[in-house]
């Protein structure tokens, strides 16, 4: 029982020392403070030099985790730690003590400082380290130009608001600012953070005033946009090409142009309301959405233009003589088209040139018929003067028979019925060359017409390959140009 008594007095001793020894502490800082800012009657808003003509240094330095760091020297706030409990430290709130007015000149909050009032940490040197953080904004010009493969420049001006170079002397302890705490953003990537510090005269004052400038470069994440933008108005645009692939009479190739149209513009909208609001300058992704958008209503309108020329006949249409030069022949072996019943090389071309002006089904077909519709006309008008004179040979001899012959009694003889006969033979072959005439005009002018039909079909086709041609060109120019406008990054900072 003793011996446990005497331990429970060593713990009571131990407990009872170690409570003095911070009451003590808290007594010589208390006793300190009391000396520090009342017996030396220290004013907040006095500067902390023995002489006026000094210039106090401050040390200004900004973390990217919303904390400015300020450092500076006051000479009134200085003691002896052996008199004080070896008090080498302490916190003062910093309303009791004086702090160079530095703000953010360039600051748009409401507040504008918008620094939490801490304590500022003294050293018996006097040394004073002071640490508000919080939530600065600024104003940043924006730069969107290669929207979103863009970089950011924005700047933080911190400057006395009243003390001028000859008060305080604002220095940057650091050319590059505190990036130890940062947490990276999902959007964007800091490049660079350094600072400067320099000296400004305004208009209303003849002095210099000191400042320290941050810079903060950051870069844009554009994997979101690439991928969910960027991507898919290529591969819209590339079904703008092959739209051109589709035959005229198919149906469905306007109704694809106009979609991707549709398309085009719904990802346009979708980039105006995810883009900052800027006129200064236009984006890359704008530009290459408004070409893409200018290209597909381009290709509506020469759709438009190829189905016309795909329906057109001959009925309602003659095909000028420059479209079948220019279009059916040059045009047509410029592109290596190939027409199926027509040679369509440079030698025929210039044959067919050189030769009177017909239409080109005729002098182009390799395998035309070998009776033309003219020599059928020719056998019907032949076959209807032999059946003239075999009429009128049969009526001389008849005559020159009646005549020799003695006069008799009229007899009706064989010749007579041959002859009669013929007549109705003579007119029902008169009938039928009439109806065979009516039948081979007709059948002319239809081929006539379903030649210069199908001469229209291929002038359409002639024209749908050629715009897929410079569509194909011009995608590719345009997809070029915006990948060599993207700013190049360097990948080692």
């Amino acid at each position: 029982m003793l011996f446990g008594h005497s331990q429970q007095m060593k713990v009571y001793a131990f407990v009872w020392c170690y409570l003095m020894s911070f009451t003590m502490a808290g007594l010589y800082q208390r006793r300190l403070i009391k000396h520090l800012l009342t017996e030396r009657q220290h004013d907040p808003l006095e500067r902390p030099v023995q002489n006026d003509s000094q210039t106090l240094p401050v040390s200004i330095n900004l973390a990217v985790q919303q904390i400015i760091d300020f450092m500076w020297h006051d000479y009134n706030l200085r003691w002896k730690p052996q008199d004080y409990g070896n008090v080498e430290t302490i916190r003062i709130p910093s309303t009791l003590i004086w702090i160079p007015d530095v703000l953010l000149y360039n600051s748009v909050d409401e507040k504008f400082d918008s620094t939490m009032k801490v304590n500022a940490v003294v050293q018996h040197t006097g040394d004073i380290l002071y640490v508000p953080p919080g939530i600065f904004k600024s104003i940043c010009p924006f730069d969107i130009s290669s929207f979103p493969f863009d970089t950011q420049n924005c700047t933080l001006k911190f400057g006395s608001w009243t003390h001028d170079y000859s008060g305080i002397n604002l220095t940057v302890e650091s050319s590059k600012g505190q990036l130890d705490a940062y947490i990276k953003n999902a959007e964007w990537d800091l490049e660079d953070f350094s600072a400067v510090n320099n000296a400004i005269k305004y208009d209303c004052c003849p002095t210099l005033y000191p400042f320290v400038l941050f810079t903060i470069r950051i870069r844009r994440r554009s994997l979101y946009y690439v991928t969910n933008v960027v991507v898919p108005c290529f591969l819209i645009s590339c079904m703008t090409i092959l739209g051109f692939l589709l035959a005229p009479d198919s149906g469905e190739k306007l109704t694809l142009q106009i979609t991707i149209l549709l398309s085009v513009i719904t990802f346009s909208l979708l980039i105006s309301e995810i883009m900052p609001q800027s006129s200064t300058a236009i984006p890359i992704i704008t530009m290459y959405f408004l070409s893409v958008m200018c290209m597909s209503t381009i290709s509506v309108t020469a759709s438009v233009f190829v189905i016309s020329l795909h329906f057109r006949n001959a009925k309602n249409y003659t095909m000028p003589f420059w479209v079948q030069k220019y279009v059916c022949l040059y045009l047509a072996w410029l592109l290596r088209m190939k027409r199926p019943g027509y040679k369509l090389t440079w030698q025929s071309i210039r044959h067919q040139l050189s030769s009177t002006i017909v239409p080109s089904h005729i002098t182009n077909k390799t395998d035309s018929p070998e009776c033309p519709i003219e020599s059928i006309s020719d056998d019907i008008a032949t076959i209807n003067k032999q059946s003239s004179f075999f009429s009128m040979n049969n009526a001389e001899r008849q005559q020159t028979k009646i005549s020799t012959t003695t006069t008799s009694p009229v007899q009706h003889t064989p010749v007579d019925y041959h002859a009669y006969e013929i007549d109705i033979i003579r007119s029902e072959l008169r009938t039928v060359i009439s109806h065979l005439n009516v039948v081979t005009n007709y059948i002319w002018r239809q081929e006539k017409y379903d030649n210069e039909s199908q001469d229209w079909k291929f002038v359409a086709m002639v024209i749908d390959r050629l715009c897929l041609i410079l569509f194909l060109i011009l995608m590719t120019i345009f997809t070029t140009m915006t990948l060599l406008s993207i700013p190049k990054f360097d990948r080692s900072q």
